[in-house]
């Protein structure tokens, strides 16, 4: 890894606030199962290591269905990458506007079923950087133009499809979710709630360390119902999905204990697993989370490579599953000491 170059500790809160705790965990190993098979126990490795130096700091991430390619988002430059995933080798794909020092940062990435990525621009300065949802065609390129805005929309971050092409994406300054139509074109506040709100009170241990309420985060959909990680409050709330469309009642789904913020410190991106769970990258925590279907949260990894990881995603080899992530290793840049940034692989997975 390259060492790390003097930046600025206001560039850098200009990107997602996390916990600054930070735990170790011990190696992985390899162990036997009592009927005497031989038992891979899962292991946490880098499958792309970058340059903050460089301001590589990967926040979004998106695993295309055929576990080919993995996107990334670098959040301060405003750059796209793709990781082949056969040989981990990283490329340029797109740029979307790059947020001018202390303005903004970019956050969430998903994909269309036309194949078109969605990359979210946060901002802390409407009047210098404009925030939006910017659309990027399947073969990459730069773009300028929005997708989709909203007067209200200023820090957009988590983004999942539904099964009729509607955007959803949370705020995480408003502590909402807003829903945006296929063409883009109509975007309303789906849900604004107060468990969806950030908490920057004196009083909470679990706060970012932006000054600004930092609630909604990463988003998934599973089951008919919404989940989102709330950073400040380390905790996953689950939006159940009426009929009609409408949300129902949001509930606190699963919790972290108040006065140290584990197991969900700093929770940011989320996904769901085909048994209903959701992988949850504890970003404060340096750890990777599930929360199953009873709302039981198990930490499946703590420390060790971990550096601020800030997303998830599935992928698979074969039979076998993975959870890819990125570490986005913002509280070791501010600590001016070198992060490990880049794109982990932990599993396999059961």
């Amino acid at each position: 890894m390259k060492s790390t170059m003097a930046l600025s500790r206001s560039i850098l809160l200009t990107a997602l606030g996390l916990s600054a705790s930070l735990v170790a965990c011990g190696e992985d190993n390899t162990t036997s199962s009592s009927s005497g098979d031989s038992v891979s126990t899962p292991e946490l490795e880098f499958l792309a290591e970058l340059d903050a130096a460089k301001l590589q700091l990967p926040e979004g991430l998106w695993v295309t269905a055929d576990s080919e390619t993995a996107y990334m988002g670098y959040a301060l430059t405003g750059e796209i990458v793709a990781v082949s995933l056969a040989d981990n080798k990283v490329s340029a794909f797109a740029t979307v506007p790059a947020p001018p020092a202390n303005t903004g940062f970019v956050t969430g990435i998903t994909q269309s079923a036309a194949g078109d990525l969605y990359v979210a621009a946060a901002s802390l300065d409407p009047a210098a950087y404009a925030p939006g949802i910017y659309k990027i065609p399947a073969a990459g390129g730069p773009v300028t133009t929005a997708f989709a805005t909203d007067a209200a929309m200023n820090l957009p971050n988590g983004l999942v499809f539904d099964e009729d092409g509607n955007l959803f994406v949370t705020d995480s300054a408003l502590g909402a979710i807003f829903k945006i139509s296929p063409d883009g074109k109509t975007v309303t506040n789906w849900l604004t709630d107060p468990l969806l709100k950030g908490d920057v009170a004196a009083t909470n241990p679990c706060k970012t360390v932006l000054g600004i309420p930092f609630g909604a985060n990463g988003l998934a959909l599973s089951r008919g119902a919404f989940y989102v990680a709330n950073t400040d409050k380390a905790a996953l709330i689950k939006i159940p999905i009426n009929a009609d469309g409408t949300p129902d009642v949001a509930v606190e789904f699963s919790t972290s204990d108040p006065a140290t913020c584990l197991p969900l410190q700093g929770a940011d991106g989320i996904t769901a697993d085909a048994d209903g769970s959701i992988l949850v990258a504890g970003n404060g925590g340096n750890a990777l989370v599930r929360v199953g279907t009873d709302g039981k949260a198990t930490v499946l990894a703590r420390g060790g490579l971990f550096d601020g990881p800030a997303s998830v995603a599935l992928a698979a080899s074969g039979s076998t599953r993975y959870a890819l992530l990125t570490n986005f290793g913002l509280i070791t840049l501010l600590s001016m000491e070198t992060p490990k940034v880049g794109l982990l692989s932990y599993g396999p997975l059961p």
